[in-house]
Formats: structure tokens, C-alpha cells, sequence
């Protein structure tokens, strides 16, 4: 009879770092460059709210009025989960199996493989390109390669990585396929407020009413620095035990509910000052790439991430360089290369993706122009101080 490992579980060493902490561990020696690291990629929200007002509340009260507050039909059920790591588990551990597939469109969320690693999952990406504004690929193109282990299909709405909105025809393949193969689907619906002009985009609730197997994930008040509350909205044909799960495993606080009340009270004022901030790094980001002919934006709805195209053959080895290499008054940058969102199969083509959601603008600015004058450096061209003389 064998023990077993005494060591560790098997799981333990699927998990993967995210990116950053990758690029630390991949070149560990850069750290003891004495040089800032501006992060303009995967930065936390700093929490601006701290609430002392808090009076009694019931969950049972403070769902009703978030299905009233996001229109949400009584044939569906609204769970709250302390934080959003604890919605995915809840997600992946109701819809999958160990050794299970999640199938998801790419540039896929940064953080979707650290979450289904966790739980044993594989996650199969469906392939698209900026050339084709990211749109979802023809059924012929992937459908060969689903498997009988395949048993959800996720992506965000709009996605996290690239801020890509799809079209309805995209909305429809996936829905079909989801349909077609008996899967879950689920979105997550976290960055929906910010579309500018919402009336003019198509979302798959609008398309998917009464759908049993939708399933909706909302991390909207991260977006407001009011907490990680996370909710989980589920037909009411699911099993009930995720309920029970739930309470037992991810208990809400009073203080989190409180956080959710607030919001729901000062809903218009929060998200008005919200898009004024995103605007306001929207147009730094827009001036650096006017301000240079040989960078383009991959996607130009972009509401709080962007892929950018810079004029270097491969992404990953200028980020190596930025980080190993190159610094402007002991200053550098770390950008995100697009392969990372990618399959293997992508070719690294000088993509990268900033995501400017909670970076500060000035912060912002000042990382812009130290990326300009890298770029200049890395290409050979005389840098800014030299073109303003």
C-alpha cells in the first residue's frame, strides 16, 4: 500500500503565475535593477470607499433589489459571493468535471487559466484575430476539435482582455454551439456599464431569454472600489444545491452587503464619474497612438483595455529588453505581449495589451512616454528630448 505523495497534490503543480510574476520568475535578475517597474497591464483598483454608516440588512433584501436594479426575470436566481475567484470556483465546480474542457473565445481574460487550473480543467481556446475584429470563427473552423469532455463554453461580455464587444452574429454561433453540444455557456458581464452607447452593441441576454443553461457573472463593483461582491445570476431549473454551497462555503458579509446597498442607492452619480475617469485615460491612450504613425490600435472600441501593434517583430522579446535592459531615469514599463491570450499557435507579431482601467493618469502618461522613448531607443530613432531640440 503506497502512501502517496507526501509532498504535494497534482493540482498544486498545474497552477501558473500570472503574467507579471511570470516575467519575475523568467528573468529573476531584473529585479535587482535598481529601476521602477511602471505596471501599465493588471493593476488593482484602489479602494476609495469606506463605509461607517451601516445599518441592518438581509441578502434576501438586498437581491431583490439587484434583480430589480438589473432587470432580472423571475425565472432566474441571484446568488452574492464575497469576491470573484469565489464565483468561478462556484461556476467551473457546478457546470465541470475533473479533466473536463472550457471552451473560450481568444484573446481569452488573463486570469481564466489560473482560475480552471485550480480545479483540474482544461481550457480550449477558439482562435481569432484583430484582421477579423476578433469575431467568433465559423463552426467548421473549430467544431472538429470539441470533445465529449467539453461542457462549458465562457467568455466576457465585453472581454476583459481587448475590451472586444461581439456582434450578434457571434452571439449566435456561440449560443448555437452551446445549444448543439448540451453546453453551459456563461458571460460575464462585469464591464458592461462602461460601453459607451450600449443602445448600439447587441448583448447575449438580449438574445438568450429563458436560456436554462446561461449562466451570468457579475463583478461590477470591483469597477467602483466597492469591494470584490460578486454575483452569479442562474435559471431556476439548476440544481438548488448551489445555494447550499454557496452559504456554506462562500459566506456574504454585512459589510459587503452594505457596500452593495450603497451603489444601489448612488447607482447614476458612481457610473457618470466612472466613465468620466475611463474617458480620460481612453484619450491618453488615443493621443500616444495619434502621436505615432507606426503604432495602431487592433480594436477601436476599446472602453478599458487595448491591443496595441508596435513596430518590433516580436512582443515578448521587447518586453524582455524593456525589463532587462532599458530604463530612462532608472524608470521602464512592463506591457503585456498578446501571446499570452492567445493558443500556441499565434504568432507573436509585436502585439501587446495595456490595461489602463485603475492606472492613474498621470501615471499613465508618464508610462506612454517612457514606452515612446523605449520604442524610439529599441528602433534606432532619435528620442524625444532629441526631436524637441
Amino acid at each position: 500500500m503506497s502512501l502517496g505523495d507526501i509532498y504535494n497534490s497534482r493540482r498544486f503543480s498545474l497552477y501558473d503565475s500570472f503574467l507579471f510574476n511570470f516575467y519575475r520568475e523568467r528573468f529573476s535578475y531584473f529585479i535587482n535593477r535598481d529601476v521602477q517597474i511602471i505596471n501599465l497591464f493588471s493593476v488593482d483598483p484602489i479602494n476609495t470607499h469606506h463605509l461607517t454608516d451601516i445599518r441592518p440588512l438581509t441578502s434576501d433584501e438586498v437581491i431583490r433589489r439587484l434583480k430589480l436594479y438589473l432587470g432580472i426575470s423571475d425565472d432566474y436566481k441571484l446568488l452574492i459571493l464575497p469576491n470573484r475567484y469565489s464565483a468561478y470556483y462556484l461556476l467551473f465546480f457546478t457546470t465541470t468535471d475533473v479533466g473536463d474542457e472550457v471552451l473560450t473565445p481568444a484573446p481569452a481574460p488573463y486570469f481564466i487559466k489560473q482560475y480552471s487550473d485550480l480545479l483540474s480543467l482544461d481550457v480550449k481556446l477558439m482562435e481569432t484575430n484583430s484582421a477579423e475584429d476578433f469575431n467568433i470563427p465559423l463552426r467548421r473552423d473549430f467544431e472538429d476539435s470539441l470533445t465529449p469532455r467539453t461542457k462549458l463554453l465562457y467568455f466576457s461580455e465585453p472581454n476583459f482582455s481587448g475590451s472586444i464587444l461581439y456582434p450578434k452574429e457571434s452571439l449566435e454561433r456561440m449560443l448555437f454551439i452551446s445549444r448543439n453540444y448540451q453546453l453551459f455557456l456563461a458571460v460575464d458581464e462585469s464591464l458592461v456599464h462602461l460601453v459607451r452607447n450600449p443602445k448600439s452593441f447587441v448583448f447575449l441576454k438580449n438574445i438568450s431569454i429563458n436560456n436554462e443553461r446561461v449562466i451570468r457573472v457579475n463583478n461590477f463593483l470591483r469597477d467602483f472600489s466597492l469591494g470584490d461582491s460578486t454575483i452569479i445570476i442562474y435559471h431556476e431549473t439548476l440544481s438548488s444545491k448551489i445555494e447550499l454551497i454557496a452559504s456554506d462555503l462562500f459566506p456574504i458579509t454585512l459589510y459587503d452587503l452594505s457596500l452593495i446597498d450603497y451603489f444601489l442607492g448612488n447607482p447614476s452619480s458612481l457610473i457618470d464619474n466612472r466613465l468620466a475617469e475611463i474617458e480620460q485615460n481612453r484619450t491618453i491612450i488615443q493621443d500616444f497612438i495619434k502621436s505615432r504613425e507606426d503604432v495602431t490600435a487592433a480594436y477601436s472600441n476599446s472602453i478599458s483595455s487595448i491591443f496595441l501593434k508596435l513596430p518590433v517583430p516580436s512582443a515578448d522579446t521587447f518586453v524582455e529588453w524593456l525589463l532587462c535592459e532599458y530604463n530612462r531615469d532608472k524608470r521602464t514599463v512592463f506591457i503585456a505581449p498578446s501571446i499570452f491570450f492567445h493558443s500556441d499557435q499565434y504568432e507573436d507579431e509585436g502585439e501587446v495589451l495595456i490595461d489602463y482601467r485603475y492606472l492613474n493618469p498621470e501615471i499613465l502618461e508618464e508610462g506612454l512616454d517612457i514606452l515612446q522613448d523605449a520604442l524610439n531607443q529599441y528602433l534606432g530613432l532619435p528620442s524625444v528630448k532629441e526631436v524637441e531640440k
